[in-house]
């Protein structure tokens, strides 16, 4: 009699069934996996607009005002190389009171490095460092920098290409190059348009002057006005129910209407006098990204949402509560000028926002922003008439800090 032996193991048809079993399990646990991880980037997110008010709080505490959004070295000259041209944003003002006391010093001693190459804003040129070749790039750094350095769109200038972790927010995985020093959160100007990409203090026949004084009693109607101080006290609608900073997505070069503007829209006939002046222009298959052949945006790829915390430009690090959040940006001229430009953010249905008084939210896409459509301005009479409370419904109200809204609604805190 022959002996029957017995083998120990699967026969491959088990074995495709376990390993079927496997897969079905791992593609039922992913999902909930990614929503852990984003849940965690969230919080991040979170806490780290709250540690940026903070900053915000105790610049306040310490000089009795709100860190100037547009602040910084100017001459009459206008000179991009030697003055910040009054462009440097409130992120730059609190850097000593967010842990980065190296870069503040660095920015306000005489730096040495690169000469100035390419500037960002500039069409033709675009950024610069490429163009000195290897072996520019090789010596030894020669070129002085005066303190407060210079135009914020300026390459060269190593301490503006420092990314800052505090001003990154995990769920956005924009990085490098076009951009430089990204950032994810920004100052709330009101909810107005007309005037805000300049401010108070104006550039005209070669020289600065305050003649954007009457301009901003008109328009500047956020916590944050352009190159005019502003302080808590200011805000006599309640620092609970006014908005101070909030989330921004930056720009992946896709077309996101969150993050690249349709720019030359037009003022009196344009955005001024429509809000939804580009929603027409979105790619009806894909509402979130522009319509690429029937929109113009910017030809400069430096041009980009959050492309550069140290830059008051509207684009850069500024945002009004016009249209509801993940919205897009419209512009009446071009990228460096201002329109409706919005709140935004890579979280699913809203954006993270911080109040006044601390408190830091997160406000969802459908946020009433109200029925009518056109915005404050200057001489405006009815609907655009300065004074009155906010078009845009309650986002329009928690935008501004002194138009004695009546906000009844209890925040998402």
């Amino acid at each position: 009699m022959k002996r029957c032996h017995q083998h120990n193991g699967f026969t491959l048809l088990e074995l495709l069934v376990v390993v079927g079993i496997i897969g079905v399990l791992v593609s039922l646990l992913l999902p909930a996996v990614q929503a852990a991880r984003e849940a965690a980037r969230r919080m991040s997110c979170s806490n780290n607009l709250r540690q940026v008010t903070l900053g915000v709080s105790q610049y306040h505490a310490a000089f009795d005002l709100l860190p100037p959004h547009g602040t910084g070295t100017f001459n009459h000259a206008n000179d991009p190389n030697t003055t910040n041209q009054f462009r440097l944003s409130f992120l730059v003002s609190i850097t000593p009171f967010v842990g980065q006391v190296a870069t503040w010093e660095t920015i306000t001693g005489e730096y040495v490095g690169m000469p100035p190459g390419g500037d960002a804003l500039d069409e033709n040129t675009g950024l610069g460092m490429m163009d000195y070749g290897m072996d520019m790039l090789e010596d030894e750094p020669q070129h002085p920098y005066p303190s407060m350095g210079p135009s914020p769109s300026l390459e060269s200038y190593s301490p503006w290409l420092v990314e800052i972790p505090l001003y990154r927010c995990p769920s956005d995985p924009g990085i490098g190059s076009p951009g430089f020093g990204r950032t994810n959160y920004a100052a709330c100007i009101g909810d107005a348009i007309e005037g805000l990409d300049q401010g108070m203090w104006r550039y005209e026949a070669n020289k600065w002057v305050p003649s954007g004084e009457t301009q901003m009693q008109a328009t500047g109607r956020g916590a944050f006005v352009p190159r005019m101080i502003t302080r808590l006290e200011d805000i006599h609608d309640g620092l609970s129910n006014t908005i101070l900073l909030g989330e921004i997505c930056t720009d992946l070069g896709d077309s996101d209407t969150r993050t690249v503007p349709s720019i030359n829209n037009g003022w009196q006939n344009g955005v001024l006098a429509d809000a939804n002046f580009c929603k027409r222009q979105a790619d009806v298959n894909r509402p979130r990204f522009w319509n690429t052949g029937g929109v113009t945006t910017p030809t400069n790829a430096a041009q980009g949402r959050g492309f550069r915390w140290a830059d008051s430009m509207p684009l850069m690090t500024s945002f009004n509560t016009i249209l509801p959040p993940n919205s897009g940006l419209c512009f009446g001229g071009d990228s460096t000028t201002v329109g409706t430009v919005t709140a935004s953010s890579r979280h699913q249905g809203g954006t993270h926002l911080s109040l006044a008084d601390g408190a830091v939210v997160f406000m969802t896409d459908s946020i009433d922003n109200g029925y009518e459509s056109a915005t404050i301005v200057l001489g405006g009479e009815g609907l655009q008439a300065p004074g009155k409370p906010s078009n845009f419904g309650l986002w329009g109200s928690l935008g501004t800090r002194d138009q004695q809204e009546i906000v009844d609604e209890q925040l998402n805190l």
